[in-house]
C-alpha cells in the first residue's frame, strides 16, 4: 500500500550514482511537521481484465502514512509504524447505515505500504534495500527500477520530475500481480496534521478482522 538500467561504473557506486539525485528530492519530504500530496491511483487487476483509478490524499509523518481515497467507496489504507489497517466506507447512497470493513495485519517484513512510508521519511534507508537503474526520458525526467536485494517484492518504478525536483509516479505489482500506479502532485507541508490520522479509530459497528 521498481527500473533497469546499466551503466560501466563500479557495483560499489551503482547506488549513488542512481539514487543520489532522487534522495535528495526527497529528503524535501521528510520534514518533522509532515507532507501531504494530492494523488491519483490506479489499480489493474490484469487477471480479471478491470481497472479502476481514485483520488485521494497521501499523508506521511515520521515514518507513519495515511492514504485516503474517494471513489464510488471512499476508502482508506494507515500504517502507524507497527501494522497495517485497510478500511473500506460503505456506499452512503445506497446503504447510509452500513458499516466499515476493517483488515488489521500486523507488518512482517516488508510491504509496499511501509516502504512508501519510508521512501518519505527516511529515503536514504528506504533505497539501501534495492539495487537501483536508472534511465533517462526524453523529456529529461528520469525513472529508477528498484529491485528487493532479498527478492521479497517484485521491482518497483519511480518516476522524478528533474525541473521541478518532485517524484511524480510509483509503480509496483503485488502477490497476486494487481498492479498499482500512484501518480503524484507537488507536496504541501502543513504545520500540523490531526494524529489519530496514523492511527485506527474503532467505531462501535465495524467490522473487524484481524490477520
Amino acid at each position: 500500500m521498481l527500473v533497469y538500467f546499466s551503466l560501466s561504473i563500479n557495483p560499489k557506486n551503482a547506488f549513488a550514482a542512481d539514487s543520489t539525485q532522487a534522495v535528495a528530492i526527497l529528503d524535501k519530504y521528510t520534514k518533522e511537521s509532515g507532507s501531504q500530496i494530492n494523488v491519483k491511483m490506479t489499480t489493474e487487476k490484469k487477471s480479471l481484465g478491470t481497472k479502476t483509478t481514485n483520488t485521494g490524499t497521501v499523508s506521511v509523518v515520521n515514518g507513519k502514512i495515511n492514504i485516503s481515497l474517494e471513489g464510488d467507496k471512499k476508502s482508506e489504507m494507515i500504517f502507524d509504524g507497527s501494522k497495517v489497517v485497510l478500511i473500506s466506507y460503505p456506499d452512503v447512497d445506497l446503504d447510509p447505515n452500513g458499516k466499515r470493513k476493517v483488515l488489521q495485519i500486523k507488518s512482517k517484513g516488508k510491504n509496499h505500504l511501509n516502504l512508501i512510508s519510508l521512501l518519505f521519511s527516511n529515503p536514504k534507508k528506504f533505497f539501501s534495500s534495492f539495487k537501483t537503474s536508472k534511465k533517462i526520458l526524453d523529456s529529461g525526467d528520469y525513472t529508477l527500477t528498484l529491485v528487493d536485494k532479498k527478492a521479497e517484492l517484485k521491482p518497483m518504478t519511480l518516476e522524478f520530475s528533474a525541473s521541478s525536483e518532485i517524484i511524480k509516479k510509483i509503480t509496483y505489482a503485488d502477490d497476486v500481480d494487481t498492479e498499482i500506479t500512484i501518480e503524484l502532485e507537488k507536496p504541501k507541508f502543513p504545520k500540523a496534521m490531526p494524529k489519530n490520522l496514523f492511527k485506527y479509530v474503532k467505531k462501535k459497528n465495524d467490522e473487524e478482522i484481524v490477520e
